[in-house]
């Protein structure tokens, strides 16, 4: 450090003031100097501090419950307003639920044979029978509360609900059984904004979003519940409600909260297109008004020029009105006006030639639309749309013009996605309603489960399932079933897994069809035609190549 004429002058005077002051100056240089030091290192230094633009972005790391519930109400309505009103918006979160629920996503109880003593043949009979049951329940709008839905409609209904406004809530009530359903059980699903703390007071650390959790802020021990839809009626009106506990003291679910979790202690869900939502208005603004522009650039405009510098009512009064879709009429000579007298008014036209007064000079407005850098820049945001949603660019604007290899490679990049949001309608509606369902049937002695509520484990191992829905599709058919058969030869691969993969379907309720058609074709003397191939690798599997079997392929 180099002391200055003002800190030697210091020292003389008070020498413990200026070696205060030459402490002073030390820190501040080693403080100068610490990022760089820290950056060699490895460390890692805000730069808030050093770039000044980065000084104006203030970011507070607030908690979980600070960063979303105030801004909940604003985004669900601006996510809102985007699906309905955005074409991109639109097309991003109805791919994700057609792709991930699509006609909905179909049972197959899978119970844990070994912990319930059951042979393969038995499980799969108990599986049969259970899902058959399911379905008189699943299958019938019934199961809705308000009677508009079957389940699979509703799982449609959950993801969509989940993914515009953050999150969705789901009512189990009991109704009343029918001649035609024998099940009490019903679905209610409700929009988030019918979740919110009692009378709109504030959060607190027990109650915030309307989620109460208990005194140590472990488990939720209740969801509050308005009346109402809060943008129905008055702000008088909307804040009666009740409190739903989660689960029952019998175990029975009796509401379900839909939403992702992407932070500890997160009380509420937020919308899918929240880190996007700006950047989708913004283009939305931008292209409406770059489509505006061109519309107006291809009207003809002409500028007259006069030697005074005084504007010239050029275009008259008499004739047909121009934005009624007539003639323009342009009165040639003065005075103008639409009673003055003068030479004859003449009409633009096409190869018309215009006769104006001396010193005036009609100059054409050269258009400056379409845009030529409007497809280029529009490409660039939308390669961040398709980043910010999870799918592409190619998925999200159903446009594929890449090669097999890049759309191949986009499509199964975007089915990541698309498994998640489907996974997450198995766990927090599929899963628990099936679960709750099978308790009432197992009450009702419809479906026959011992020890189903004496332990724990038995009724873990009755409640098991996997929910398949559609496929993914196939991009190269012939490519696709190879794999899976060759998979399958090799036993990586089940013949059920394969058929829901490649079309969607079950192979256990597919299976008699199949047997019945071999039987029917064995026995009326029908031989399927021989694949291309097939001899020859069964051949080679016998152990041919004249090695007495040794050289074939074990």
């Amino acid at each position: 450090m180099r002391r200055t004429l003002l800190d030697r002058a210091i020292g003389y005077v008070s020498p413990e003031a200026g070696a205060r002051r030459a402490a002073a100056r030390i820190r501040m240089d080693l403080a100068d100097q610490l990022p760089g030091v820290l950056a060699s290192a490895g460390g890692h230094v805000s730069t808030s501090g050093q770039d000044s633009f980065l000084r104006r972005w203030k970011a507070a790391p607030r908690s979980a419950k600070a960063d979303t519930l105030k801004d909940l109400p604003g985004l669900r309505g601006q996510s809102r307003d985007l699906y309905r009103n955005h074409p991109l918006a639109h097309s991003a979160i109805r791919t994700s639920v057609a792709r991930a629920i699509g006609t909905g996503l179909a049972l197959s109880p899978q119970p844990h044979a070994k912990t319930l003593g059951m042979t393969p043949e038995q499980a799969a009979e108990w599986s049969a029978e259970t899902a058959a049951e399911f379905s008189l329940w699943a299958d019938s709008k019934e199961c809705d509360w308000y009677g508009d839905l079957t389940f699979y409609q509703q799982q449609d209904l959950v993801t969509m609900t989940r993914m515009v406004s953050g999150d969705g809530f789901t009512v189990l009530p009991d109704g009343r059984p029918t001649a035609t359903q024998p099940y009490a059980l019903r679905l209610q699903v409700l929009e988030a904004d019918r979740v919110g703390n009692p009378g709109g007071l504030p959060d607190t650390d027990l109650i915030s979003g309307g989620i109460r959790r208990a005194a140590d802020g472990g488990l939720v021990t209740g969801i509050h519940v308005y009346d109402t839809h809060p943008g129905d009626r008055l702000k008088a009106l909307r804040y009666a409600g009740q409190w739903y506990e989660p689960v029952g003291p019998s175990g029975r679910h009796r509401i379900l909260h839909h939403f992702v979790k992407e932070r500890p202690e997160q009380p509420r869900g937020v919308p899918y297109l929240a880190p996007v939502i700006a950047l989708f208005k913004l283009l939305g603004d931008y292209t409406d008004a770059e489509i505006k522009a061109a519309i107006t650039n291809s009207w003809l405009t002409l500028i007259i020029e006069t030697e005074s510098g005084n504007a010239s009512p050029v275009f008259g009064l008499q004739g047909n009105d121009p934005q009624a879709g007539g003639p323009t009429v342009i009165k040639a000579g003065e005075p103008q006006g639409p009673q003055a007298p003068g030479p004859a008014d003449l009409e633009m036209g096409p190869g018309h030639v215009l006769s104006l007064a001396r010193g005036e000079t009609a100059k054409p407005v050269i258009p400056t639309r379409p845009n030529t850098a409007f497809a280029a820049f529009v490409e660039a945001v939308l390669d961040q749309l398709g980043a910010g949603t999870h799918q592409g660019r190619e998925l999200l604007v159903k446009r594929f013009s890449t090669s097999y290899t890049a759309a191949r490679a986009a499509f199964l990049d975007a089915w990541t996605h698309y498994r998640a949001v489907r996974m997450q309608t198995v766990i927090d509606f599929c899963q628990p309603v099936y679960e709750t369902w099978l308790a009432e049937a197992v009450i009702l002695g419809r479906i026959r489960a011992p020890g189903f509520f004496r332990d724990p484990r038995i009724r873990w191992a009755y409640t098991r399932a996997l929910w398949f829905g559609d496929s993914q599709g196939s991009l190269n058919p012939k490519d696709e079933v190879t794999a899976f058969r060759d998979a399958i030869d090799a036993g990586l691969c089940s013949h059920e897994r394969a058929e829901w993969e490649l079309f969607g379907t079950d192979f256990n309720a597919t299976y008699p069809t199949k047997l019945a058609e071999q039987r029917r074709m064995k026995a009326d003397g029908f031989v399927k035609p021989q694949r291309a191939g097939a001899a020859a690798q069964q051949q080679d599997t016998s152990g041919g190549n004249g090695d007495n079997g040794n050289g074939g392929t074990v």
